[in-house]
């Protein structure tokens, strides 16, 4: 999920709290405790506090042992991808975490050079191929590719499991980071390996929000003992919706340091996840905002959310149920597939080509 879902999730969770919401309203309301406090806020702010932690901090402290510059002005896909799988095969023989850090390729201050990396299990080989120019805001210059796109590597020693790699696109700002670290019978693909680490673990979201109890305390702040449990929630609410996605997070570090898997219902880039939570959650703020303060909505709670949650989302959802489009991660997916199937197409005719003028000669 963004950062503004996290943000807006977690202050739904707080005002369920009917204190929480009466506590942010201003004195002047005539409010039963009403103190113009920022707890709301508080939720929000720990709310996003996970991925900060991640990428305004945590990602600094993290190095890598190879680091792939592409080449701008010609970039080698098959160095690329002999460089991406010898280090799968490093891990296993040497029985240790590799780390390999793809950077991206600016060609100037608004023009990126695309390229995609893919793993396939079922052939035990990685690809990369190299895409077309790209803007900052990832708009494609068609027929800028290059000639020699595709480079596979086939796996010697590491065993990929399937499923158990995530295949990625390489653009704008910075590019990814993979971990690979040997497992039972197959090597481990960690993407983003520093990502949803520490940072996403319910331990220390209750270790970050435990200190506001005596801060509250030492500044005489009414119910100081809600503080920390509304940072808390806000906290959790983050590390409980990245479950949805593929990452998931080390939610009990540092008790338990592997990472769970997510539940992958969706990426958190996907626009129609995002935004669904973002209206449910602005819904459920405004309804426990009037049930709890101003009480001015004269609708029961089956019809208010039939009215304002239930039938907007049929709305929002109607037409993509019933087109037929594909979705444009998948038709640019199955466009990277189709590039390498067509090079090893290629590559096999001119392996027959090669044999039939070593036999006529």
């Amino acid at each position: 999920m963004k950062g503004l879902t996290h943000f807006i999730s977690a202050i739904a969770t707080a005002s369920f709290f009917p204190q929480v919401v009466r506590m942010s309203a201003t004195p002047g309301a005539q409010i039963d405790g009403a103190q113009s406090s920022f707890i709301l806020a508080l939720a929000g702010l720990y709310g996003i506090m996970p991925d900060t932690l991640d990428f305004k901090f945590g990602r600094f402290f993290e190095t890598a042992e190879i680091d792939v510059y592409p080449d701008p002005r010609n970039p080698d896909a098959q160095a690329i991808a002999d460089t991406l799988g010898s280090a799968m095969d490093r891990a296993i023989i040497e029985n240790r975490e590799i780390r390999i850090q793809f950077h991206t390729v600016q060609l100037s201050a608004d023009h990126w050079r695309q390229y995609q990396i893919a793993f396939d299990a079922e052939r035990q080989e990685v690809a990369v191929v190299i895409g077309p120019v790209v803007t900052t805001s990832q708009v494609a210059f068609a027929g800028t590719e290059p000639d020699n796109r595709v480079g596979i590597y086939r796996l010697k020693h590491a065993r990929l499991k399937p499923g158990g790699a995530r295949s990625t696109t390489v653009d704008i700002m910075s590019g990814p980071m993979y971990g690979f670290r040997p497992g039972q019978d197959h090597v481990l693909v960690d993407f983003l390996p520093w990502h949803r680490t520490w940072s996403h673990s319910y331990v220390v979201g209750a270790a970050l929000a435990l200190p506001l109890w005596p801060l509250a305390l030492w500044m005489n702040w009414p119910s100081a003992w809600l503080y920390p449990l509304i940072a808390f929630l806000g906290f959790s609410t983050h590390v409980t919706e990245d479950l949805t996605g593929h990452m998931g997070g080390s939610l009990f570090w540092p008790f338990f340091r592997e990472r769970t898997r997510g539940l992958c219902w969706f990426h958190a880039a996907n626009p129609d996840s995002n935004f669904v939570t973002d209206y449910i959650a602005v819904t459920l703020i405004l309804f426990n905002l009037d049930r709890f303060v101003t009480k001015l909505i004269p609708l029961s709670a089956p019809v208010f959310f039939l009215l304002f949650l239930i039938g907007p989302l049929l709305l929002y959802f109607l037409p993509r149920l019933v087109s037929t489009k594909p979705a444009p991660k998948a038709r640019r997916q199955d466009s990277v597939q189709g590039v390498i199937e067509a090079h090893r197409r290629q590559a096999a005719q001119e392996e027959l080509l090669d044999e039939s003028e070593s036999i006529v000669g």
